[in-house]
């Protein structure tokens, strides 16, 4: 392979020998919807690239070519709020797995679809199922969030740290300062469902729309954030996945 590593750096030549010689052909996937009122509706998609392009740059042993960033996820649960630009679960099903395709004709061996939304999970691993049934393309699924967890837990033990809140924000605060209207962080509000009793058959504790417990769009207090904090955990995260994606590849 050549030194290059996003696909869309590459002249034809180059993209077919990288991607039939990479370990993984990795798919960043983010969203287009409103992040309260401090935060760009790019947020999900500003990571995703980063990060991503962060992670095949440093990738040590492992081959990796980049695709563009699917920059539209499955957002139905925000569009109360405005900005917010959605595919439907089938769609974006649908979508992934042409994608699959297409890197499976090009001679891929591997997908890995890199996440950085929470809408995207069940669609993404749905369409991995019918991937690996009806094409025969073996596609490994990384959510960065879930290998930073306990890091960002230990920035502000106990408070919440979801859509929009001081992780996020720290994020985009270390990759686009000038996206950030600093000035309309604000503690997030969030709905208690107080009167409904806790039992083992219920409808279910999340929301069919965001705002129905979240008014204000966010989730946490987004004032804690700081850019040096994503700034620390980013190379750690990135060594884990990369540790998380050797071991699995010695059980195929």
């Amino acid at each position: 392979m050549s030194g290059k590593v996003l696909l869309w750096d590459m002249t034809r030549e180059e993209a077919e020998k990288a991607v039939k010689e990479a370990d993984f052909v990795v798919l960043p996937t983010g969203s287009t919807e409103q992040h309260s009122i401090h935060l760009p509706v790019s947020t999900d998609s500003i990571r995703a690239e980063e990060l991503t392009k962060y992670l095949v740059e440093h990738s040590r042993g492992l081959r990796m070519v980049m695709l563009p960033t699917l920059y539209y996820g499955e957002s139905l649960h925000h569009m109360h709020f405005g900005g917010t630009i959605s595919l439907t679960e089938d769609t974006y099903v649908q979508v992934i797995k042409d994608i699959a395709l297409s890197v499976k004709q090009q001679g891929g061996k591997r997908l890995l679809i890199v996440n950085f939304h929470g809408g995207n999970i069940a669609p993404i691993q749905l369409a991995r199922m019918q991937i690996e049934r009806e094409i025969d393309l073996k596609v490994y699924f990384v959510g960065w969030s879930s290998f930073a967890s306990d890091l960002v837990r230990e920035w502000f033990p106990g408070v919440p740290y979801g859509h929009s809140g001081f992780y996020e924000t720290s994020m985009i605060l270390h990759f686009r300062p000038d996206l950030v209207v600093e000035e309309k962080m604000m503690k997030q509000e969030h709905r208690h469902d107080r009167e409904r009793p806790e039992r083992p058959i219920t409808r279910g504790t999340e929301a069919a729309y965001f705002d129905e417990q979240y008014p204000t769009g966010g989730i946490g207090d987004p004032t804690l954030a700081r850019a040096e904090l994503a700034e620390k955990i980013i190379p750690e995260v990135t060594e884990r996945i990369v540790k998380a994606l050797e071991e699995d590849m010695r059980y195929e």
